[in-house]
């Protein structure tokens, strides 16, 4: 599904391979042929943190990660790569922390 995928301090680096038939982002054929990213980042819920992420300017709301801290992102087309990923931990009493990852660092294989 990708290869050589890396976060560095400012980017997401690697590349993604175009996939079909992946039914484990969405049960929805359309959905299921693409470039993935699949990201380990952090585990939510320890000491009640959690973790929400998103793609900027994408228009949707952030994603909260279930406790595998998983996320697994369809990148759609060229220009969600001039989008940075968002990230974002907090709890209650605390300050949240949020990091920003640049996406220019990926490359996408075609069909």
């Amino acid at each position: 599904m990708q290869e050589d995928v890396e976060i560095t301090d400012r980017a997401v680096i690697g590349t993604l391979k175009y996939v079909t038939g992946y039914t484990g982002f969405s049960g929805d054929p359309e959905e299921q042929s693409g470039n993935y990213l699949a990201i380990h980042a952090a585990v939510p819920g320890e000491n009640g943190v959690t973790i929400t992420a998103q793609v900027e300017g994408s228009g949707k709301s952030p994603v909260a990660l279930d406790s595998d801290g998983i996320l697994i992102l369809r990148v759609k087309s060229e220009d969600t790569l001039t989008r940075h990923l968002i990230y974002t931990a907090s709890k209650a009493g605390h300050k949240s922390v949020t990091k920003y990852w640049a996406l220019n660092g990926l490359t996408l294989e075609e069909e």
